[in-house]
């Protein structure tokens, strides 16, 4: 253990899979958890045989991934400041080994994923961007399907990008854009105003940085959170306007992300869930 500790001191931990499951135990069969993706820096807890504890570095959250998922640096991924970023502005972008689709992708890469450009070309029409990834290999992905050093969003903007991923499936412990659950969807939307929230929707509604509203006050972008009672919160969707909010979900057997009104007799208050409350941010500017 203080070996495996001062190993992960020395050097940066990154997910080197498109998609990986943090489980309860180390072993296949355990219970997932939460999911951690391509280029997300973690930090390693535990060793075990052919598994790793991991922390995620953005929510502090832990679980037990396979070892041959990660990928160690002696640098920190995309810390020059003169580099230029390229993120996956796409639910799924496939990225290639040449400057061509005939042979096949090599990875495809959920929404977020970053990815270092070398050698970009300024013509704003050229096809391909030349890339590197957080083990070190070089690839190719389309302009298309990324943003260069990306900016923060607003909570319009959030709104709008939310829409753009109706119908994607309700995925249990899902934060990628291969399938969400409920808090790891709203989880994704704040981050890309640059808020961090919690992992789970009970710690979402109690976080720091929200204030209590009422339901009659909903602006877009506010979070809806729905349970038994107020220390037995069991979902959360983001307020689009219009008695209308985004989730995602298995209620109603339409297991996956869609807008639902809070009109419905599901999500009024008179059915499963008995307790609803609001959140806003309390930080300026957003």
């Amino acid at each position: 253990m203080t070996n495996v500790l001062i190993a992960s001191l020395s050097l940066f931990y990154y997910i080197d899979s498109p998609v990986v499951e943090m489980r309860e135990q180390p072993k296949k069969e355990s219970e997932i958890v939460s999911q951690a993706y391509f280029s997300e820096e973690v930090k390693i807890i535990e060793e075990t045989q052919n598994w790793v504890k991991i922390e995620t570095a953005v929510d502090h959250y832990q679980g037990w991934i396979q070892k041959d998922l990660l990928c160690q640096r002696k640098d920190s991924f995309l810390s020059n400041p003169s580099a230029l970023i390229a993120k996956v502005n796409r639910c799924a972008a496939h990225l290639y080994n040449v400057q061509d689709t005939v042979y096949g992708p090599i990875l495809t890469l959920p929404f977020d994923s970053r990815l270092e450009v070398l050698e970009p070309k300024q013509e704003s029409h050229s096809r391909w961007i030349k890339v590197s990834l957080v083990d070190g290999r070089v690839g190719y992905i389309q302009r298309g399907d990324v943003t260069l050093n990306p900016t923060l969003l607003n909570r319009d903007q959030i709104c709008n990008l939310s829409l753009q991923f109706l119908g994607l499936p309700y995925t249990w412990g899902g934060r990628s854009s291969f399938g969400y659950d409920c808090s790891g969807f709203v989880q994704m939307l704040y981050r890309q105003m640059g808020v961090y929230l919690p992992r789970d929707s009970k710690d979402q509604m109690r976080w720091e940085g929200f204030t209590n509203i009422s339901l009659d006050s909903l602006l877009p972008g506010d979070l809806i959170f729905f349970g038994l009672a107020e220390d037995k919160i069991r979902h959360v969707g983001m307020y689009l306007g219009n008695h209308q909010f985004i989730h995602a979900t298995v209620a109603e057997n339409l297991p996956y992300i869609r807008i639902s009104q809070l009109t419905d007799s599901e999500w009024d208050g008179s059915s499963r869930f008995t307790y609803r409350a609001a959140r806003r941010l309390t930080e300026t500017g957003f």
